[in-house]
């Protein structure tokens, strides 16, 4: 039965199979590694699908050992889709695509963008991530392998007539010319943007790391064009390899450290499936090394007893033709100057330190809130930390992170620096420094709560914050903070500094308020002091009716004072005067307008046809002494009635 779903076996024991079987037949082959018979590159059929080298290599090598016509695939699903079937009995291959589209925080696991994220950060933001690829296995099946022969006769025609072997192609036949053109172009781009390439005369290609130069014979010192063009893309290969580009040497695989001569094994694996490839997509003939050759048995027995080592041999090639791909596209690889011998052995000699973690759980360099260069580690046990390093330290930690170094060297280095930085700030306490606080008040922190950070779609970070129990709106904060806020132990404390930072102007434009308005209070309440009885009797009733003119009775006369003397001054014609001797709540001199109390009857209509509403407060008693206090003038005036336009009648308001 055709392959389908869930596999027993994991996509790296799947590939490795494939690669065992081509190099067994290898062996037995004169060193033929595939693609014998000229069969233009692996592809899918009716797809324009970008083939990560690894599985264009896979694919090569299941057409090879199928003994099938083309490189073409196609999905199990696809082709019950188009009415065809996989046909009984076949074993498609794996194939293993990457979803490069996640990167995660090296000091935060949780911590995960996008890639457009990821590349919309400046270049120093993004030494604080890390690929984070998701593998997603699939098994797919050579046309060959279908029904489609029978079923679309002609499809499957075309196809053969395009992508057959060199013998058999007759809808476009192979043009030598034109692939040794592709081939010159290649080298120039590999010259110009990756390594320096020269023309040696001692008859052997080799690439010399001390001037890092890939040295090649003539042409015709070979014994045919494929056998030239693979030696060239073999030392090349060879140059990326170096501790200044991709540093492959000494790279570990799942189950431990391969010796010296695995690695070297290894290390001809690589260069001859990147050479292969790039023969596979000029469509011609790939053979393994001499070299590579002697070491077959060895190289076999390890794959078969660690399937992983496939894996971690395809993911070789993959980054080598893909940084052969970038320098092929325009851009220029400069090799990367490690540090220096003579740095290196001085910062061994500093390990081990005694009485410091040997474990960190977080480690994270970042920048502090002035732009500097700042160590934050947290040890398993212990609260976290923060310090500068030295500037020839912070120098040596980017530098092993761009050299791109395996995770275990890296992992090492990184707890090595955490432990060095520890032993510093518990010698000298005062290098450390704070990056978890701001220069607030607690009274200022007291008028924040409920504040969260949170990220956006678009991968914006961004904090709220409730200042005085208002919800302010979200201010975006820098990976730098966000970073900040997976390192501190107190991540409440934090974001409670954190949104002191950032609604800075808000505060301060809290206090500034607080501040005029605790002033004007003392000046209101310094004049209220000063207001007669009566007045304060007034503005207690004026309270009460506060869309209403209020005519106050005081002796033989309606008084109207402030706003409503301006209004009765208006409307009904009399003089507005000021009193000098007696000051409105404001401080200013009080307007008054006055009309005698029998003239009520004329004036109060005018009011009511002005639109006006009118609270009337007539005296029921007369008052004994003038300065009473304010509890016996308020039992002795109140609002009598309330007068509003209704057919110009009085309504009224006993109370």
């Amino acid at each position: 039965m055709a392959e389908e779903g869930i596999q027993k076996k994991t996509g790296a024991e799947r590939q490795t199979e494939i690669l065992v079987a081509a190099l067994e037949n290898a062996k037995e082959n004169g060193g033929e590694l595939l693609n014998a018979s000229r069969k233009p590159a692996p592809s899918f059929y009716n797809k324009s699908l970008r083939l990560p080298p690894g599985n264009a290599l896979m694919m090569a090598m299941h057409s090879d050992q199928g003994g099938f016509k083309t490189n073409v695939y196609t999905m199990f699903r696809e082709t019950h889709e188009r009415g065809e079937a996989v046909r009984k009995g076949q074993k498609g291959v794996a194939v293993v695509w990457t979803n490069p589209n996640q990167y995660v925080n090296n000091a935060n696991p949780d911590d995960k963008i996008s890639r457009k994220a990821y590349f919309a950060l400046d270049e120093n933001a993004r030494k604080q991530y890390k690929a984070n690829p998701r593998e997603d296995v699939y098994t797919i099946f050579n046309i060959d392998q279908t029904t489609m022969a029978h079923v679309h006769k002609e499809d499957y025609k075309k196809q053969v007539e395009q992508f057959a072997a060199a013998s058999e192609r007759t809808d476009k036949p192979v043009d030598d010319k034109a692939v040794r053109m592709e081939f010159n172009q290649f080298l120039q781009k590999m010259k110009d943007c990756l390594v320096p390439i020269r023309k040696d005369g001692t008859g052997l290609a080799h690439y010399d790391s001390r001037t890092d130069t890939v040295h090649i014979p003539p042409q015709k010192d070979f014994a045919s064009y494929p056998d030239y063009a693979q030696e060239v893309v073999r030392q090349i290969a060879h140059a990326t390899g170096v501790p200044q580009r991709l540093g492959r040497k000494g790279v570990a695989v799942e189950g431990g450290r391969q010796p010296e001569a695995s690695i070297q094994q290894r290390e001809l694996l690589v260069r001859d499936l990147v050479a292969s490839h790039k023969m596979l997509e000029m469509g011609l003939p790939a053979k393994l090394h001499p070299e590579t050759m002697e070491h077959l048995p060895s190289v076999i027995a390890q794959l078969k007893e660690n399937p992983e080592l496939g894996k971690a041999i395809l993911a070789d090639v993959n980054r080598t033709v893909g940084m052969m791909k970038k320098a092929e596209s325009g851009v220029k690889i400069l090799p990367v100057e490690k540090p220096s011998e003579k740095t290196m052995q001085a910062w061994a000699s500093q390990f081990p330190i005694d009485k410091v973690p040997e474990n960190f759980s977080r480690i994270a360099m970042l920048k502090d809130d002035d732009g500097k260069w700042t160590l934050a580690a947290r040890p398993e046990e212990g609260r976290t930390f923060a310090v500068h390093p030295d500037k020839a330290d912070i120098g040596m930690y980017f530098d092993m992170m761009k050299n791109d170094h395996d995770e275990a060297t890296i992992e090492k280095f990184r707890m090595q620096f955490a432990q060095k930085y520890y032993s510093v700030v518990a010698e000298h306490p005062d290098r450390e420094v704070n990056i978890f606080r701001s220069g607030a008040s607690q009274e200022t922190l007291d008028r924040i709560d409920r504040v969260n950070a949170f990220k956006t779609n678009d991968n914006k970070v961004l904090l709220m914050a409730n200042i005085d129990g208002e919800k302010q709106r979200p201010r975006e904060i820098s990976q730098s903070q966000w970073q900040r806020l997976w390192l501190a132990d107190d991540k409440r404390d934090y974001k409670q500094h954190l949104a002191a930072t950032l609604y800075a102007d808000v505060l301060s434009g809290k206090q500034t308020e607080e501040k005029q308005n605790g002033q004007q209070t003392l000046k209101e309440k310094d004049v209220q002091s000063k207001l007669p009885p009566i007045m304060k009797q007034y503005d207690k009733l004026k309270a009460k009716h506060p869309d209403a003119i209020l005519l106050f009775r005081a002796g033989d006369f309606y008084e109207t004072y402030r706003g409503d003397a301006e209004k009765a001054s208006r409307i009904l014609g009399i003089t507005l005067t000021s009193n000098n001797k007696v000051k409105d709540k404001d401080g200013r001199p009080l307007e008054t307008a006055v009309f005698p109390h029998h003239a009520l009857d004329t004036y109060l209509p005018k009011l009511i046809r002005a639109g006006e509403r009118v609270a009337i407060c007539d005296q029921l008693t007369v008052p004994r002494q003038q300065n009473q206090d304010e509890a016996k003038e308020s039992s002795q005036q109140e609002v009598k009635e309330v007068v509003a336009r209704q057919e110009d009648q009085r309504t009224s308001m006993h109370r």
